[in-house]
């Protein structure tokens, strides 16, 4: 590759990068006037607290989780050591008669390669006794061991082979002898001393025909293990590979089962069934039933039941059929059927014979039937199980479900006496203490408030958990309430939300203890607590400042339907008293914020006129310059803040007056008025105002300078109207800038803190594109998909459905991405200008899953009607070409693409004819490849890897001294991956260079 067709693509993927980065689009909205002005919240009036636990106890006897999978290794199906065809006569009276080892050893073989098993054993043996020749005796060993194997004699085949290994580490016996080794111990449950042997096996530099087995081996050492992470990665990078069948086909399962375990359970489920879709082999059984357990634990019990229901009618003497039934039964519960949940436990029941298993079934179908209020079904079932051998917390825990199910048919006096037998014997902490908060309910419902409040100080004296004592004090409180003692409602009111202020019912409890408070008289107290909540006393004389301020609590936290309701009792009941015109400004000022601005112009113009004089004057016309900015009135509205200006609201109407100029890109004059509010105003104005001077920078394009206010802004604590926004801008820059761990961060933040700003899907959209373009495609589809799942009607969400689909593709999850393109080309018309490239993804999707034909047809349809698109597919026809083992066909058809105007296509062409020459030891076509790709594109995962190829190429070639400088500059290259890191260092330490 010459310097000028190098140059000449480098010019060109500076020209497509320039022209990628004119399409973003990305403005910032002005500071908003509105939100530096009053806010409300609505008042709440007290409402139920402490109404019982978070759920019911757990169960004594809890259902265990499912094991992990024997691990059986069909030993017959592992590559053999390489052996020459059976000679003519290879068994003859030499080895026969006189017993020449070396006959022996050649005769052993020929039977073994003939199948015929028991005559190669017979020999073998012989040899093996007869033998001093080391070589010849570890293979003798290593046949013999394979033909036991044959025989299903496998009881002395770890002591055969291992003497073999160990003689020689570096021979083709060590290295296919190891294999089978490391897969007997897997066989006999020994993983510890199985990923001995692998590692060894993989650190020696086995045979390439090893590499996959061992591998495999390796990874399943790790499941025996329980290193389940460590397991997935091994399996994950061995799928990425071309496998052989067998080592494919058992790895969907075991990677499969792993994922699982490790709460992956959508993609658990999609690896096994890949796996069972193959129908009866190794590992079927177990296959098909932890694809129904892990679709259960995905949230697909209808699945799972369909397939616990096919397990256990195609294997019905299945090994682990007892957590077959017991799975079915919860995944039947799950459903909601009952009655065949039921009867699927009895049948558990029947075959479990120490009930392990049965047992804890039983007592989740009873608390299915509890906590659905399936009353009659309930009793029957809890009946029945009382009328077993029970240990006592589990008869406890039945009887308290019993208990539950009797207060729900509205039977108090039954309930009772079932809880106070489980609270005098409760069998486990958790289960008294649930009984004795259900019994302090029902005094209360009974009136029995004395004696509630004895039970639960009872309760409060022991070391309870602390969900149980949060509802334990709630209760408390309510208690106190209901019999008018206001001081011990406000005692366990307020030790609530001392130490459970986090809590789901802290809001509640917060409301009743302001209620309580306000009993009590203390309303500047009720009037703190009530920080989100308000209500309204009407003959209180204080109600009306009271409900003044609790609308103003209300706003503040963003409730402003409820703030406008309280002002509206405010003005409707006080109509002329001194608080209704501060009302009347802050419904307003409500409506404002609601975007309803234009609506309140007409009132805000009444309440001027009406008091000229009064000393909210400047806010009133505060109010109603943003009133009329939004209007579409900016002139009007500016006289309104040079008024507002004249009395003493400067800060506001600075900020209101920078608001305009920004509207009208005036961004000089926006700049100098935003710099008059923050020097003169309160924290909210200032803050506002930092953000209207960051959004001009921003729309101008001053990156740098936006940058240092950005940094500022997001330092302070985060602010609804302003840091979306930002943050919004500093994810675009950093993925513009290639910065991805913090494009990641600022995106992450976006979707915490503000899912619902209309900035967040846009943001997402642009990181997510731009991490594509990078090849950052993790990044690209972990964005993409919060896009796509959380914002599926956004337009941000439609423009970048291809990217999304590429990010799929790219990051494996092949069968999700190959609905998504065939759902968008079934929809488009042929003149839609993105459907090529939509064809071209859903053949890389065929392609990934390895068919071949179906991405051949898609691309040959691209090149035929699309001819602008033609190196993309030409691409595409050479991997598909280069997966088949077709170098020869596969080379030009690269080289056709390398010419291609899209330098994507052109970079990915140039890398893999570098891997092609590379694999065919042509070197120094490959390094002219690879320094093309790596020239073109050196700031991406392909431009990366290019370079370290080249670096081995030169290596090759003899020319160690090009190879450090390439080393040298990957390691020197921004964003370096770890393992490319790793590999370039390990090169230089080769060639003796730091």
């Amino acid at each position: 590759m010459s310097m000028v067709r190098m140059l000449a693509l480098l010019g060109l993927v500076l020209a497509t990068s320039a022209a990628q980065a004119a399409e973003v689009s990305f403005t910032l909205p002005p500071p908003d006037l509105a939100a530096v002005l009053p806010l409300v919240s609505p008042a709440l009036d007290k409402g139920p607290v402490g109404s019982g636990p978070m759920s019911l106890p757990p169960s004594p006897q809890p259902v265990p989780p499912l094991p992990p999978a024997k691990i059986v290794v069909d030993l017959t199906q592992l590559p053999l050591a390489p052996a020459p065809p059976p000679r003519f006569l290879a068994c003859n009276p030499l080895g026969t008669v006189f017993g020449v080892a070396s006959e022996l050893v050649e005769c052993g073989r020929a039977r073994f390669q003939r199948n015929e098993f028991e005559e190669a054993r017979e020999a073998l043996e012989n040899a093996v006794k007869k033998n001093t020749e080391r070589a010849l005796l570890r293979e003798a060993r290593y046949w013999l061991a394979e033909t036991l194997i044959r025989l299903k004699q496998t009881e002395g085949v770890e002591q055969t082979l291992l003497p073999a290994i160990q003689d020689d580490p570096r021979s083709d016996i060590a290295y296919y002898g190891g294999l089978t080794y490391g897969m007997v111990l897997l066989n006999a449950a020994q993983p510890a001393r199985a990923l001995e042997t692998f590692d060894n096996i993989l650190k020696a530099g086995a045979p390439p025909e090893v590499i996959p087995w061992a591998r495999h081996g390796r990874a399943l050492a790790l499941y025996g293990l329980g290193r389940f992470p460590d397991a997935r990665e091994a399996w994950t990078g061995l799928l990425a590979l071309s496998l052989p069948r067998p080592v494919a086909a058992e790895s969907q399962f075991w990677l499969g089962d792993t994922l699982g375990r490790l709460g992956d359970h959508k993609n658990a489920v999609a690896r096994l069934s890949t796996f069972t879709a193959r129908g009866p082999q190794l590992n079927i059984e177990s296959g098909l039933l932890r694809q129904a357990w892990w679709s259960r634990a995905g949230g697909q019990p209808l699945v799972a039941v369909q397939t616990y229901r096919g397990l256990l009618s195609a294997y019905p003497k299945l090994s682990e059929i007892l957590w077959a039934r017991a799975g079915l039964t919860l995944a039947l519960l799950d459903i909601g059927d009952y009655a065949a949940a039921l009867d699927e436990a009895r049948r558990l029941e029947q075959a479990d014979a120490k009930g392990t298993l049965a047992l804890p079934v039983l007592l989740a179908v009873d608390r299915w039937a509890t906590e659905k209020h399936r009353v009659e079904e309930g009793r029957a079932l809890s009946l029945e199980l009382l009328g077993k051998s029970l240990e006592p917390a589990a008869r406890a825990y039945v009887v308290l479900l019993g208990a539950e199910l009797e207060r729900e048919a509205k039977q108090p006096s039954e309930a009772r006496s079932a809880f106070e037998l489980v609270a005098s014997n409760p069998g486990t902490p958790a289960l008294g203490w649930y009984a004795g908060y259900r019994l302090a309910q029902i005094d209360i419902e009974g009136r029995e408030f004395g004696q509630a409040q004895a039970r639960l100080d009872g309760l409060l004296r022991q070391p309870l958990e602390p969900d149980v004592r949060a509802a334990v004090l709630a209760l408390g409180g309510e208690a106190g309430y209901a019999a008018r003692d206001w001081d011990q409602a406000a005692d366990r009111y307020g030790r609530f939300l001392s130490d459970y202020g986090s809590s789901p019912e802290a809001p509640a409890v917060q409301l009743a203890l302001g209620w309580t408070q306000f009993r009590r008289g203390r309303h500047e107290e009720a009037r703190k607590i009530w920080t989100q909540f308000a209500t309204s006393q009407a003959k209180d004389p204080r109600a009306p400042g009271a409900l003044l301020l609790a609308s103003e609590v209300a706003a503040r936290s963003g409730d402003t339907a409820g703030a406008q309701s309280l002002l509206d009792g405010l003005i409707q009941r006080y109509p002329e008293g001194e608080h209704a015109e501060v009302a009347r400004l802050n419904r307003a000022i409500l409506l404002l914020r609601a975007g309803k601005g234009a609506s309140t112009v007409g009132d805000l113009t009444t309440l001027v006129r009406r008091a000229p004089l009064s000393p909210y004057i400047g806010r009133m016309r505060l109010a109603r310059a943003a009133a009329l900015m939004a209007d579409g009135k900016p002139e009007d509205a500016k006289r309104e803040l040079a008024a507002a200006l004249a009395q003493g609201e400067g800060a506001v109407a600075h900020l209101g007056l920078g608001r305009i100029a920004f509207d009208r890109k005036q961004w000089d004059e926006a700049e100098r008025e935003f710099v008059e509010a923050r020097d003169g105003g309160t924290t909210p104005i200032v803050a506002a105002a930092e953000y209207g001077i960051a959004a001009a920078l921003w729309n101008q394009g001053k990156r740098a300078d936006f940058n240092r206010f950005a940094t500022a802004l997001l330092a302070q604590p985060a602010d609804a109207t302003t840091t979306p926004h930002v943050l919004g801008a500093t994810a675009v820059v950093a993925a513009d800038e290639q910065k991805w761990k913090e494009a990641r961060a600022a995106t992450q933040r976006l979707i915490k803190e503000f899912p619902a700003s209309d900035t967040t899907p846009a943001a997402l959209a642009q990181v997510g594109a731009a991490a594509g373009r990078g090849g950052e495609w993790t990044l690209a589809s972990d964005v993409l998909q919060t896009l796509a799942t959380r914002y599926p009607t956004h337009g941000a969400a439609r423009d970048v459905r291809l990217d999304y689909a590429e990010a799929l593709v790219r990051t494996g999850a092949v069968a999700e991405a190959r609905t998504r393109l065939q759902a968008f080309v079934g929809a488009s018309s042929a003149q839609d200008p993105a459907l090529p490239r939509a064809l071209l993804l859903l053949g890389r999707s065929y392609e990934t899953a390895g068919d071949q034909a179906q991405a051949l047809d898609l691309y040959a349809r691209v090149t035929r009607d699309y001819p602008a698109w033609e190196g993309a597919a030409t691409l595409g026809q050479a991997r598909v070409a280069m997966i088949d083992g077709k170098w020869a066909e596969a080379q030009p058809l690269f080289e056709r693409a390398l010419s291609a105007s899209d330098a994507q296509v052109a970079t990915e062409a140039a890398y893999r004819l570098g891997e092609g020459y590379r694999g065919a030891g042509r070197h120094q076509q490959a390094v002219d490849a690879y320094m093309t790709a790596a020239y073109v594109a050196p700031d991406t995962p392909l431009g990366r890897r290019a370079l370290l190829g080249a670096g081995q190429s030169f290596a090759a070639l003899k020319q160690p001294d090009f190879a450090v400088i390439v080393y040298k500059k990957l390691l020197a290259s921004s964003g370096i991956e770890a393992e490319l890191a790793e590999a370039a260092k390990k090169n230089l330490r080769a060639l003796g260079a730091n």
